[in-house]
């Protein structure tokens, strides 16, 4: 075996992450709101503390909020409008908005296939990935841009042999993901009392929401409080209310134990998410980067960076071995099946 195909077919295969947002942010899937898979004007500092005191002393808030700062127009006021056409979202109630339209997507378990590029080490590998209901399986297109020689294509389609004689890798990559997603989803429920946030303008016909901790929420497991330590923006879907885009940067160094259970020194986490269907949201960028040592999640690394694209939907009971037909047969994999099929 070539040094670039053990390099290659070994990084390939390593376990897949979930989006979302830390999806950190959930993550996709992530975090900025409350959401989801399905994620993703007043004065200039309407937290969603605020408003929830505000509602329940009010109802709702008292005065409609203009949305200001750079990139907003004079006309823009109406983008974080309510059903009530008299009364215009706080920043705090439009992210409650977001995160339950993400939660709610979420529990749809919808399953898809679709094309990642993705950084692994020093090379870039494109893959065509398959959600199944036992688990994700991915099969190997190219690397570094270029197609896999014969030998690599033989070793990567032997690697998904052995996996459908053996799925016990994929039953437990499974179950990773499905712990990281609970997880992120109670991460994403904290979010509304999580941060201070303020609308901050208007880019490319999308909401922007700065954030930034809440100095007064206790965040309350070692998630929450890297979570709780991002500042930042989001960019809305205000027609939708659903999360497009969330830029974060960890503004204060996490310990864990006095440093002795780990820590993060610095970070930053970027996710995208697009609309693949009607109210059906996918995370389509993952940029996560964080120094220090600490495991946060099982199937989120420290340094990613992903790009997803081409997303079809497929079936929610779809089998292993179906999920290798799709692989081979699917338009986005240009090879054809191996010759034992």
């Amino acid at each position: 075996m070539n040094r670039r195909t053990r390099n290659s077919v070994f990084v390939a295969m390593e376990k897949p992450r979930i989006l979302v947002f830390l999806s950190v942010l959930a993550v996709g899937s992530l975090w900025m709101v409350q959401p989801s898979p399905a994620l993703y004007g007043h004065t200039a500092d309407a937290s969603g503390e605020q408003s929830d005191s505000h509602e329940d002393a009010h109802g709702k808030s008292p005065t409609g909020e203009r949305i200001a700062g750079p990139g907003s127009s004079a006309g823009v006021a109406v983008a974080a409008q309510s059903l009530d056409h008299g009364y215009v979202l706080t920043a705090g109630e439009l992210i409650n908005a977001v995160v339950t339209n993400e939660l709610s997507d979420r529990e749809q378990l919808r399953k898809w296939i679709f094309t990642i590029e993705k950084r692994a080490g020093k090379q870039t590998l494109t893959e065509v990935q398959v959600e199944s209901k036992d688990g994700p399986l991915y099969r190997l297109l190219a690397i570094d841009g270029a197609t896999l020689t014969p030998s690599e294509r033989q070793q990567d389609d032997a690697r998904i042999g052995q996996l459908m004689k053996d799925p016990r890798p994929v039953f437990k990559l499974k179950q990773a993901q499905d712990e990281d997603e609970l997880k992120l989803q109670r991460l994403f429920s904290l979010m509304p009392q999580a941060f201070l946030y303020e609308y901050d303008g208007v880019e490319e016909n999308l909401l922007r929401v700065k954030f930034r901790p809440n100095p007064g929420y206790n965040p309350p497991t070692y998630e929450a409080r890297v979570i709780h330590s991002l500042a930042g923006t989001v960019l809305i879907d205000a027609d939708h209310k659903r999360l497009a885009r969330v830029a974060g940067q960890l503004i204060n160094r996490v310990e864990f134990g006095y440093g002795l259970l780990g820590r993060i020194d610095s970070g930053s986490v970027e996710f995208e998410r697009v609309e693949v269907g009607p109210q059906q949201w996918k995370t389509a960028f993952i940029n996560i980067r964080f120094s220090g040592r600490a495991v946060i999640f099982k199937t989120i690394n420290k340094d990613q960076y992903e790009r997803r694209s081409d997303f079809r939907p497929v079936s929610s009971e779809l089998s292993l071995s179906d999920a290798k037909d799709l692989l081979y047969f699917s338009h986005l994999s240009v090879f054809s099946s191996p010759a034992d099929k």
